[in-house]
């Protein structure tokens, strides 16, 4: 079966959040005198943002209200300057339109801000599915189930995109397939399809009905990453 169905994770897929996340936790640290690498705080970060602030106010003492105070405040602040739309990630969704798939949303940040965040990009998606509808989080495959139901997808149709090993581990279990979006110098654990350009999308999905939109990019392969260029989850 041609797959025609996009199953996205949010921050760091779907909408480039990371770089300000980084920034503001580096401003933190800053503040009780340590200076760290953007890399060394983007390294802890693609784990996961909740992992990087216990290790940031483990290792350097610093309170861990004030990360966590920082990162709401952060929150808060992307309803009026929303954090951008992923590289590429545009193409993609109107490519699944055009031939006549779904664009949905499976997510682990609260449903507050993963709202807030579609509205402040403009993106318009088909579903939103979030732990606080009733779901664990992921690597549970609750959501992704869910997301099959309620839109009656054969998990064959649908692709599965994120960014940590836990979108592939959930979405696994229920049938679909899994590809990882890398930030280019920071790998992810695990095994499974990497990219670097959400274009590279495209080629994985049934043909648009109109003008060619596949991605022309340098080849990729299981086993191998490829390191094409992107702007920075």
């Amino acid at each position: 079966m041609t797959t025609h169905s996009i199953i996205w994770d949010m921050g760091g897929t779907l909408i480039d959040t990371y770089p300000s996340v980084d920034r503001t936790l580096a401003a933190v640290a800053a503040r009780h005198g340590h200076a760290l690498a953007a890399a060394t705080v983007a390294r802890m970060t693609r784990r996961a943002i909740a992992s990087a602030i216990d290790e940031l106010s483990e290792r350097y003492a610093i309170p861990h209200e004030e990360l966590d105070a920082a990162y709401a405040d952060l929150k808060r602040s992307w309803a009026d300057a929303p954090p951008p739309v992923m590289a590429g990630a545009r193409d993609v969704i109107d490519h699944v339109r055009r031939i006549g798939g779904l664009n949905l949303v499976v997510t682990n940040r609260d449903r507050t801000s993963a709202a807030a965040l579609l509205t402040a990009t403009g993106l318009a998606m088909d579903d939103l599915v979030c732990p606080g509808d009733g779901f664990p989080r992921k690597p549970d495959p609750a959501m992704y189930r869910a997301v099959l139901e309620r839109n009656h997808l054969d998990p064959v149709d649908c692709l599965a995109v994120g960014d940590r090993a836990i979108d592939a581990l959930a979405s696994e279990q229920v049938g679909i397939r899994c590809v990882i979006l890398e930030t280019p110098g920071i790998p992810v654990a695990g095994d499974g399809e990497r990219i670097t350009d959400l274009r590279r999308l495209i080629d994985r999905l049934a043909p648009s009905p109109g003008p060619v939109t596949s991605w022309s990019g340098p080849a990729t392969s299981r086993s191998s990453p490829e390191r094409s260029q992107q702007p920075s989850t």
